[in-house]
């Protein structure tokens, strides 16, 4: 049944049709419907047969899903207890060993270049104080002896 066949028939069952037999209305409209009332009658004989599934199988499959769900949590719980119990060991054993316990050659290493660090900034901070009393007498020199003559 076409959309037009459709809202035909609605309003011949508003009017109320006077006669018992199914006899078309004119009103002048063409039916405008794209396909056959054969196709029709198909496309709803499979729309019948089709993949839905009923509400219980519906309620079904999803409290299946949850299941599968919860089981999914209950495992990365599990799995981030033994993480963090394997993390709290670490921990243990790392405070065990005491403060100033640096058994590593790598925590020497790291001291070495602590303290090489100190004196090469201190050079620097040296040069670099040298370097500026020496800027400090040129403009002395350079600058303000001249004008010192001028003043007194």
């Amino acid at each position: 049944m076409g959309k037009n066949q459709a809202y035909k028939a609605m309003q011949r069952a508003r009017l109320g049709s006077s006669s018992a037999a199914a006899e078309e209305i004119e009103d002048g409209m063409v039916d405008g419907s794209f396909h056959s009332p054969e196709w029709h009658a198909a496309r709803l004989a499979s729309l019948k047969t089709s993949h839905t599934i009923t509400w219980e199988e519906f309620k079904k499959k999803k409290k299946e899903d949850e299941m599968k769900k919860g089981e999914l949590e209950a495992d990365k719980d599990r799995m981030m207890r033994e993480y963090r119990a394997q993390l709290d060991a670490e921990r243990a054993r790392k405070l065990a060993q005491g403060k100033n316990n640096s058994s590593s050659k790598y925590n020497h290493k790291k001291d070495k270049d602590k303290e090489l660090k100190k004196r090469s900034s201190r050079k620097r901070k040296i040069q670099h104080l040298y370097s500026l009393e020496q800027i400090q007498d040129r403009i002395f020199t350079l600058i303000i002896r001249p004008l010192g003559a001028f003043l007194f």
